[in-house]
């Protein structure tokens, strides 16, 4: 037998049919391949990328859908001299060439002012209370002046006119008005000290510094949670009715309870019995 001719035409034969037919798949599948990613990438088509800064996330996406592109948020921070909402930065950049149906990831301006806490400033001096002001994104309109013992000292702070206290948040860029000590609380005027019994702090407030005094110490018998309104004076000292120079400081002390003003008021009245009888 012909070894060379049996070869040829059972196993050779067969190896080189098979062998031909695989790399004709594999070609295949190869082309196929290929023409499915060139379609997925959308290979040698491309977009360019509109500046997307200074837009809301809504006119950015009608936007971006023309161009067959969609928005992405990726983060939020808080710019003060940028619009709330508005789009302050894009990846990729404006003008970039990207493919379609892609996103564009953009950065935004908080949808909220950010609050800071107002600092402790009282009983500093006017241009240390700027410096802290200014640390934390704060800043003071005007300042007006009135009877202290302390010339150039912080004595109390408003906001849109009303006098707040140290932790107040309100929204950072804001101006305050400074309430700075003129010095004149030495002089030889006297004035008597006002009844702030039963008032809420603003009211005892605004009745303070109307009479030519101070408010000193603010304390609360359970520290408030931003419900400053809800509390009521039931001591003050000195006590109402003393005649003391003008500008000196009226300490006050706040609780929710209304019962505690007459309880004080009795202490204060037997106080005053004792030092009758004392003299």
């Amino acid at each position: 037998m012909d070894i060379k001719k049996f070869w040829k035409e059972t196993f050779g034969g067969f190896v080189l049919k098979n062998l031909l037919i695989a790399i004709g798949i594999v070609v295949a599948l190869s082309w196929i391949a290929l023409i499915a990613v060139d379609y997925y990438t959308h290979h040698g088509e491309s977009e360019t990328i509109p500046d997307l800064r200074g837009m809301y996330v809504e006119e950015a996406e009608v936007l971006l859908a023309k161009k067959g592109l969609y928005p992405q948020v990726i983060d939020s921070v808080y710019v003060r001299d940028k619009k709330l909402g508005t789009i302050i930065d894009q990846i990729p950049g404006a003008n970039s060439s990207v493919k379609t149906n892609r996103p564009v990831y953009i950065i935004i301006n908080s949808r909220k002012v950010h609050q800071v806490s107002l600092p402790e400033i009282s009983d500093v001096s006017f241009r240390q209370a700027d410096a802290m002001l200014k640390s934390v994104g704060l800043s003071y309109s005007n300042v007006e002046y009135a009877p202290s013992e302390y010339k150039d000292l912080v004595i109390d702070v408003k906001f849109h006119g009303r006098s707040i206290l140290p932790g107040t948040r309100i929204p950072e860029g804001s101006s305050v008005v400074l309430v700075v000590g003129n010095g004149l609380g030495e002089s030889d005027s006297v004035a008597t000290v006002p009844s702030i019994k039963g008032l809420a702090l603003e009211e005892a407030r605004q009745r303070v510094q109307s009479a030519s005094f101070v408010l000193g110490a603010v304390e609360f018998d359970v520290p408030p949670s931003g419900n400053e309104d809800k509390y009521i004076i039931y001591r003050q000292r000195p006590a109402a009715g003393s005649s003391l120079p003008v500008g000196s400081r009226i300490d006050i002390y706040l609780s929710k309870d209304k019962s505690r003003v007459n309880e004080t008021f009795e202490e204060d009245k037997k106080k005053e019995d004792t030092d009758e009888q004392f003299f």
